[in-house]
């Protein structure tokens, strides 16, 4: 790529708002430059330029997109919303390395993220265990790799006796550290017909889905406390964590 394709591009970009406001058919150019928060005289100059981009068309009643100015504006607004995930997921991608979410984090760009700080190593898990009392009564599916303190699993182990139902998928060395940390919650999980439990060698990361809230987790890998998540009720996140654990499912060992 040279730098006018760089330039042109950045270009572009920027004028994705102008190329947004006429989505809905021919536009006028007040009404664009109302819709794209500029000024009439810049709204004149991008409409010129982008009909002659091919991106525009222009007609008796103003401007509207051709369709490769419809194609051109999808992928901007795709591009938009990865950046912009990837901006808010800073907390978790430093600690998680997933192409499955990678690929992803435009679902992510409205979700609530809470990081742990040397000042409040335990305001993660507090928050998720907050979560978990609110969605006590659901039905949840999910991945663990680590289970955070051992207030996060008493507190899970009573929603779980208190009538939540669930599906999960853990690493074979997470089941083993709670068959050896918390062996009474492992006893006490067991003996539910509620719960359906699987085991993989590896997981991508950990999530849990709590009747409509997905909390995707981050772990400290030293301190196995959950060190920052993202909360969101985005519909199109859930689905996506939906197919993300039945692929895993499906391939896993069921262990109770």
């Amino acid at each position: 790529m040279g730098e006018d394709d760089l330039e042109a591009d950045v270009r572009l970009l920027r004028r994705a708002p102008i190329l947004a406001a006429c989505r809905d058919g021919p536009t006028d150019r007040s009404t664009i430059a109302e819709r794209a928060d500029c000024s009439g005289t810049t709204a004149y100059r991008a409409t010129t330029e982008l009909a002659a981009d091919g991106l525009l068309a222009k007609h008796a009643g103003g401007y509207s997109l051709t369709n490769f100015g419809t194609a051109m504006l999808d992928h901007l607004t795709q591009f938009r919303a990865r950046v912009d995930g990837t901006r808010h997921l800073l907390p978790l991608l430093r600690r998680i390395d997933a192409q499955e979410l990678r690929e992803h984090v435009d679902l992510f760009t409205d979700a609530t993220v809470l990081e742990a700080s040397p000042d409040a190593p335990y305001v993660v898990d507090q928050q998720f265990e907050s979560i978990v009392e609110e969605n006590s009564g659901g039905a949840w599916f999910g991945f663990t790799r680590a289970f955070g303190s051992p207030s996060v699993v008493e507190t899970t182990t009573r929603a779980l006796s208190d009538g939540a139902s669930a599906e999960w998928v853990f690493t074979r060395d997470a089941i083993a550290a709670i068959s050896e940390q918390h062996p009474e919650a492992q006893t006490e999980l067991r003996a539910l017909d509620r719960t359906a439990s699987y085991a993989v060698d590896s997981l991508p990361f950990s999530f849990a889905a709590l009747d409509g809230t997905l909390v995707l987790i981050a772990t400290d890998d030293t301190t196995g406390v959950h060190a920052a998540i993202a909360t969101t009720d985005n519909p199109d996140a859930l689905a996506w964590a939906r197919d993300l654990f039945e692929r895993y499912r499906d391939r896993a060992e069921r262990v109770a």
